[in-house]
């Protein structure tokens, strides 16, 4: 996959010497220094300030310091002595493979071309192109704001080994990279490491942290008076610390990895100075960054230089498409419906199932593929019981019918006994199994029929089932304490979105006595003993509870750790062994997108609130030994 950036600043100008191709149209791109104008700018590149302008409209309202423009390539050499050749600069981190793969070779017919690189291909090196004889570059489809230029039918899949293979790795020694936001260009000392007040380097100042006393711990910034505890610098120490402990407890294991910590927040040229930094290129591992914009173009890095990418707190599943190495260790909004409607349709399949949204703008598709996959789920469950009632009696028979999850000789039927729902079923192997959809789902657009309507459609003779998809405190408040006025009319269940966890003004009684069921890609049972002993460790090194962040952190960190020392850098070919972890484990991966996409944490959790008490009600229980 053939990305390109900015090559590394050069003293006063920054003139770049990569050419790089942009729909086709050949370019500089350019880091705005401190002080340059529009006029230097063209001067230094010998263009017209108007040529500048018409690649870049958006700085007709001025230029920013470290802003990437395009600079027009106005005498490109695309031909040498004998004219069928033009000249192509090797950009930092490419490859023969992608080189040939980007311009339709093969990488026999690039080395005839430049014997030279048959050796090797440093950066910087002029190799020679053909543009005749129907050799063509991939069009580059622009991905993000430049420098980042992304042509999918070029993205190289992460060498794979067969899962039947996986064995224990060699011993070998690991380097992680960390690209987390610490926002140190507002600090009086800002740097893109880490470093304390001797300054050590960063790795020198992680292992000193897990050796001394913890006190130490207030150091993991640069110090600074007054330093206000709702500093931004703040916003993701919690993570850091996290992942500080899940790196001590794989070494207690063996694992020889070393941690670098690097200052990567939403601006692309900080990620762009982090993979320019020498050795860069020659990590294992790249946890974050934490923003969209720069977590794009990093895994796009990592995959043109074999490294898996952990996107640690994004949800959105989209940007796995052509990012094999990627991995979210966060579900997604769709992931985690998906799993409520499996629970829903198998805990209530023949109760009164309501989906209650507002048709919110924006969320429509993603509401309609919920109503879709719950139906779906739940006719099946129909199919299923009504399956087992007629196996029981003397039925009609026909050959290869399904019943439950196996194949029988019973037609199956409507169940007639079950509150007249509608289940039709097709014997086995017909075009469609299934005539129509459960009458025991409904749809409630809340908006339009507020909650004199929503009452209308509850039912006293079963389980009320209400899959609220909306946000907002007020409004929970409110639509809750409704209901609650009607809990000894009605028997009531409601599931709710994962911003629900965070209204504070929420009455307890109220998500007691109406079974709120709330889904959340987190879940810390604070009873496990896992999970208190991680406490008291947290406690006892930083001095402060650990929040969500801080778990995430150390789960997430230590699942990627121990997966690489057993397996190696290739742990990708290895998920389905990973993923036999049990429900201990947070992390469930798959590939949502296929095989050229990326991976997807699958695990999301459901909790209720039970005697005051959040209790996840996906977890399995233990079997109870009823003999004496």
């Amino acid at each position: 996959m053939a990305f390109v950036v900015a090559q590394e600043a050069t003293p006063i100008t920054n003139r770049s010497t990569t050419i790089h191709y942009i729909d086709g149209e050949p370019f500089y791109l350019h880091a705005v220094l401190q002080g340059q104008t529009l006029f230097s700018i063209a001067r230094v590149y010998e263009v017209s300030q108007e040529d500048i302008l018409e690649a870049n409209p958006d700085i007709r309202d001025g230029l920013r310091f470290d802003m990437i423009i395009r600079i027009p390539v106005t005498e490109l050499k695309k031909q040498d002595e004998d004219g069928n050749f033009r000249l192509y600069t090797v950009s930092p981190g490419e490859t023969k493979y992608g080189i040939s793969r980007r311009f339709g070779l093969t990488i026999a017919e690039l080395e005839a071309l430049n014997p030279e690189i048959v050796e090797g291909l440093p950066a910087g090196m002029e190799i020679r192109l053909p543009i005749e004889g129907g050799q063509k570059e991939v069009p580059a489809e622009v991905h993000m704001p430049p420098p980042v230029i992304i042509p999918p039918a070029t993205a190289r899949e992460i060498p794979r080994t067969a899962d039947t293979k996986c064995i224990e790795a060699p011993a070998r020694s690991y380097n992680v990279a960390l690209l987390i936001p610490l926002y140190l260009e507002s600090l009086d000392r800002p740097d893109d490491l880490i470093t304390d007040r001797e300054g050590q380097t960063t790795q020198g100042f992680l292992d000193s942290l897990m050796r001394e006393v913890p006190e130490r711990a207030g150091d993991i910034l640069p110090p600074q008076t007054s330093l206000p505890i709702d500093h931004k610098s703040f916003s993701f120490i919690s993570y850091y610390q996290g992942v500080l402990l899940a790196l001590d407890s794989i070494k207690q294991q063996g694992a020889d990895i070393t941690l670098h910590v690097y200052d990567v927040c939403q601006e692309l040229p900080k990620a762009w100075r982090v993979t320019n930094k020498p050795g860069f290129e020659d990590m294992d591992l790249i946890i974050g960054p934490f923003h969209r914009q720069t977590l794009d173009y990093i895994a796009a890095y990592g995959l043109r230089n074999n490294i898996a990418v952990v996107s640690p707190l994004l949800a959105d599943n989209q940007q796995l498409q052509g990012l094999p190495n990627l991995f979210k260790a966060t579900p997604s909004l769709e992931t985690m419906l998906e799993g409520v409607a499996y629970y829903v349709a198998r805990t209530y399949p023949r109760q009164n199932i309501m989906l209650v949204h507002n048709n919110q703008p924006g969320a429509t598709h993603i509401i309609s593929s919920f109503k879709a996959t719950l139906q779906t789920q739940v006719a099946m469950m129909n199919q299923e019981y009504d399956s087992v009632n007629l196996a029981r009696i003397n039925g009609y028979y026909y050959n290869g019918t399904l019943v439950g999850n196996r194949r029988t000789n019973v037609l199956i039927f409507p169940d007639t006994v079950s509150s007249g729902l509608s289940t039709n079923v097709l014997p086995f192997g017909s075009v469609r199994q299934r005539t129509s959809i459960p009458s025991n789902v409904t749809e409630v657009i809340y908006s339009q029929v507020g909650m004199e309507g929503l009452l209308g459609k509850l039912v006293k003779d079963r389980n009320n089932v209400l899959i609220t998809l909306i946000s907002g405190e007020p409004f929970l408040s409110d639509y809750l304490r409704q209901l609650h006025l009607h809990r000894r009319d009605y028997q009531i269940n409601i599931f709710g979105i994962p911003e629900w966890q965070d209204y504070a003004s929420i009455e307890i009684d109220y998500l007691q006595n109406l079974g709120v069921h709330i889904f959340t890609p987190y879940f810390f049972d604070y009873g496990d003993q896992h999970i208190k002993d991680f406490v008291v460790r947290y406690r006892r090194t930083f001095y402060t509870e650990p929040d969500r962040d801080a778990f995430m952190g150390a789960y997430t960190a230590y699942y990627f750790f121990a997966a690489m020392h057993r397996y190696g850098t290739e742990f990708s070919a290895c998920i389905s062994e990973l993923n036999q972890k049990g429900y201990e484990s947070p992390f469930v991966f798959d590939k949502p997108f296929g095989a050229r996409g990326g991976w997807e944490n699958q695990r999301s959790f459901i909790y209720r609130i039970n005697n005051y008490q959040r209790v996840d009600v996906t977890r399995p229980q233990p079997l109870v030994n009823e003999l004496p």
